[in-house]
């Protein structure tokens, strides 16, 4: 699952990390994300979630799966916004589904 949502998941959760766990047959166990700021996430197959840290992870994987159950969204249905005082990336159209974007400090 997580594979199909690289790209928004990089933007809902910039600088994430994952793992994934599988067993002796190479079946998916379970999966980990973590962020900079100590929030974890771990998902097993059995549906089993566990979260700790400022941010609830998967919750954001939830809301992203749902918002694309169909496979991996095409890049080319992204844009950006950008502004003096802000920058976002939107889905489909600029008043759709948007992720403030970080801007680094000068």
């Amino acid at each position: 699952m997580l594979d199909r949502l690289r790209f928004p998941l990089s933007l809902a959760l910039p600088g994430y990390h994952s793992c994934s766990w599988r067993d002796d047959e190479g079946n998916l166990t379970g999966v980990g994300l973590w962020t900079g700021d100590g929030s974890t996430a771990t998902a097993h197959v059995g549906g089993n979630v566990r979260q700790i840290g400022a941010r609830r992870l998967w919750d954001t994987v939830e809301e992203l799966a749902s918002m694309f159950p169909q496979g991996a969204p095409a890049r080319e249905d992204f844009g950006l916004t950008v502004t003096p005082d802000s920058q976002h990336a939107w889905y489909r159209a600029p008043d759709g589904p948007t992720w403030t974007l970080l801007r680094r400090p000068q």
